[in-house]
């Protein structure tokens, strides 16, 4: 009797690329754009409104490009980008007409997020659900993707224009998958809400605490786990704590950031949040300094406990 397969972890985005750091050969497509009808929702948090999608796929392959080396020409040891985006974008338009209900009412299901475009495109490309297991239990061997000759995927589903102060919001998933079995091993999901530009009264200098300057902060949501869309409500809590601040540091601003975005009812267990902040106009030489801070809710009670001690 065979032993049973290890449960499949669900990690960070940069532990799951550690698990396979010097790819031997990768294909990929970045920013492929399209439009989303219903999917998703916008920037004022309204479902079903039509709105551009960008969609980004990575696929590391566990051996080297041999045919393609050797005989120039394309076999089964890589994907063709042109097959990889055609099955991308047909992948997102199934899932616009067939997660649809039919017939559609008057407004669309509000539940229907970004979340449901990424699985999508991750099944139909590999035939894994996102929990590791088969589709229908059985072979995938008939999708784009042979797993059993990938060593990580990641596909990013981006909304440019749903983010009201920054440059737009994306989810990604990430998978390893073992050589030879193509048993899904490891998995990581991350929310981002990339460079809000916010005034913030933030600063230890004289001249710094007499007026607000921009500070461009990125909060990402890694263990996030699929449900409903939450951008529209990170952006916003982050936004008000921003304008409300009246720290002297980014180390500190970044702390309270993180705290008020795993302070929230829906913050699921398993949340780290990775704040990066820049302040542009702080040393003139230079682009702007840069502070990350990373934090759970486990971490924070550890250090609300050593603050207490």
């Amino acid at each position: 009797m065979a032993a049973p397969s290890p449960p499949l972890q669900t990690i960070t985005t940069p532990r799951l690329r550690a698990l396979c750091p010097d790819p031997p050969a990768t294909v990929q497509i970045r920013n492929l754009t399209t439009t989303l009808q219903h999917s998703g929702h916008d920037a004022w948090n309204r479902a079903g409104k039509a709105q551009p999608c960008q969609i980004s796929a990575s696929v590391a392959f566990a051996a080297p490009f041999a045919t393609a080396a050797a005989h120039d020409r394309l076999g089964a040891d890589t994907v063709h980008y042109g097959t990889l985006s055609k099955a991308v974008l047909a992948s997102v338009g199934r899932s616009e007409v067939e997660s649809a209900p039919s017939p559609p009412p008057l407004s669309w299901d509000v539940k229907r997020g970004v979340w449901d475009v990424l699985r999508w495109v991750w099944v139909d490309l590999t035939g894994v659900e996102v929990d590791g297991t088969l589709v229908g239990g059985g072979s995938s061997s008939s999708y784009l993707l042979d797993v059993k000759k990938v060593r990580l995927l990641s596909v990013t589903v981006s909304l440019p224009k749903a983010s009201l102060l920054g440059d737009g919001v994306s989810l990604t998933m990430s998978g390893a998958f073992e050589q030879g079995s193509g048993r899904m091993e490891a998995r990581a999901m991350a929310l981002e809400v990339s460079r809000l530009k916010v005034p913030t009264l933030v600063g230890v200098n004289d001249n710094e605490r007499l007026a607000k300057q921009f500070v461009v902060a990125t909060v990402t949501v890694e263990g996030f786990t699929p449900q409903e869309d939450l951008y529209t409500e990170i952006e916003r809590d982050v936004v008000k704590a921003m304008e409300e601040s009246s720290f002297e540091t980014l180390e500190a601003l970044g702390a309270h950031l993180a705290e008020r975005v795993l302070a929230s009812p829906k913050c699921q267990d398993g949340w780290q949040v990775c704040v990066r902040m820049e302040k542009p106009t702080a040393v003139p030489m230079a682009d702007c300094p840069i502070v990350e801070v990373r934090a759970t809710r486990e971490s924070l009670k550890r250090e609300s406990a050593a603050g207490t001690s």
